[in-house]
């Protein structure tokens, strides 16, 4: 499973946001995060879409959380990206043609529930306070 760019640089995003608590520009954040203000506008959308941060109007404008650090999750992030979590391309929506007869995708599908429940469970503030392990 490799997980993509947007889920990885969204996360950190989310974490930055929730790191400073003020509205912050893209400017700035892509200054923190090392990461190009555009990148980050085209980020913000998706997240925005699904109530994760919230834009805010201005001079003095950008983004910050629309809901408590606590609330959202890393499974919710994969969510406002339209992204699923696949171990393997046989669990995928389109399938594999030896469904039927593959002894091994009940495996696959097994670590990929053990995986999204994971997800579920971390946070961006289990992943602020470094106590999203066991």
């Amino acid at each position: 499973m490799k997980i993509n760019t947007k889920i990885r640089y969204g996360l950190r995003m989310l974490v930055s946001l929730a790191e400073t608590n003020k509205v912050v520009n893209t400017a700035e954040l892509g200054k923190k995060m090392q990461v190009s203000p555009k990148y980050l506008r085209k980020l913000a959308g998706p997240l925005e879409r699904h109530h994760l941060i919230k834009s805010v109007q201005g001079i003095y404008g950008g983004y910050t959380l629309d809901k408590k650090a606590e609330e959202i999750t890393l499974a919710s992030i994969f969510d406002a990206f339209e992204e699923n979590i696949n171990i393997t391309g046989c669990t995928s929506q389109e399938g594999c043609p030896l469904n039927e007869e593959c002894l091994t995708r009940p495996v696959w599908e097994h670590l990929e529930r053990l995986v999204s429940n994971e997800f579920q469970k971390i946070t961006i503030a289990s992943i602020l306070n470094n106590k999203f392990v066991g």
